[in-house]
């Protein structure tokens, strides 16, 4: 159902910052255009990259870093399926697009955590691994013990 004076699917975008960390404590940075998870601290704390997201309805999301000037995406390539930034802003992307499927989210909340999975790619969870400086990646099998894919959010004040 469209508001009043908004098209379908084109409403104003609010985006809101979040801090996202992984139940092993790891948080978020951004190292050589990577986004990787690992522990800051001391100084290195203001390396933390917060998480913006941007609702499309109940479950889905748009998720970025910087402003959201970059985009988290699923791009699948063969039988290869990666999470990747890209130079998108966050507030540009439209739901009823078919070409913005990849950086949809699907958000699910079980108890205080949050699991993020890829619309285009379905079955594929944002994840960290257990090793501290990884990169955040994607996965089909998130129940493996090596993989977390539950996430503490929390919006930033």
């Amino acid at each position: 159902m469209a508001s009043a004076g908004h098209p379908a699917g084109k409403r104003p975008c609010k985006m809101q910052a979040f801090r996202i960390w992984d139940t092993n404590q790891k948080t978020f940075y951004l190292r050589n255009n990577q986004l990787i998870a690992g522990y800051l601290q001391g100084p290195n704390t203001k390396l933390e990259e917060k998480i913006d997201m941007v609702p499309i309805d109940f479950r889905n999301v748009f998720l970025g870093i910087h402003g959201g000037k970059l985009c988290l995406s699923c791009v699948k390539s063969g039988d290869d399926t990666k999470l990747q930034l890209e130079e998108v802003n966050i507030t540009d992307l439209n739901k009823n697009k078919e070409e913005d499927k990849r950086f949809t989210f699907i958000r699910s909340e079980t108890g205080p955590t949050t699991s993020f999975e890829s619309l285009a790619c379905p079955g594929w969870f944002l994840c960290t691994t257990l090793e501290a400086d990884h990169p955040v990646s994607l996965t089909n099998t998130p129940k493996e013990p090596c993989t977390v894919t539950k996430f503490y959010f929390q919006e930033d004040q």
